[in-house]
């Protein structure tokens, strides 16, 4: 059980440091995306002016928001149906139904490997 308990704690530690260094990414990544937006407003207003360069840094930011919200409304495997069971697979049944239905075939092929007549 000890091994079992430090394998959990491994883990565990493993995880909150993978998201430590996810978080402070995602700051950086934020603190980064800060200064490319005030650069691209310096160039725009600089060649366009103050206003182009508010709708322009808009509409990049809304595409960009909208772009993402619709990557996130797709399902993960692709298809938004559930996979269905092929036709000749057999239905799911309970474990001990499973065993008992094994127990019994085999109980009919020990006898029938004992049987002269067949």
């Amino acid at each position: 059980m000890p091994g079992f308990l430090t394998g959990i704690e491994t883990r565990a530690r493993q995880a909150a440091r993978s998201a430590a260094f996810a978080m402070i990414g995602v700051i950086f990544a934020i603190i980064g995306l800060g200064f490319l937006t005030a650069g691209l407003w310096i160039v725009i207003a600089a060649y366009e002016g103050a206003l182009i360069a508010f709708v322009a840094i808009g509409a990049l930011y809304l595409i960009l928001g909208l772009g993402f919200m619709a990557l996130g409304r797709q399902p993960v495997g692709g298809s938004s149906e559930a996979p269905r069971p092929a036709a000749d697979a057999p239905a799911r049944q309970d474990p001990f139904v499973q065993i008992a239905e094994g127990f019994a075939t085999g109980m009919q092929a020990g006898r029938a490997a004992r049987d002269p007549r067949r």
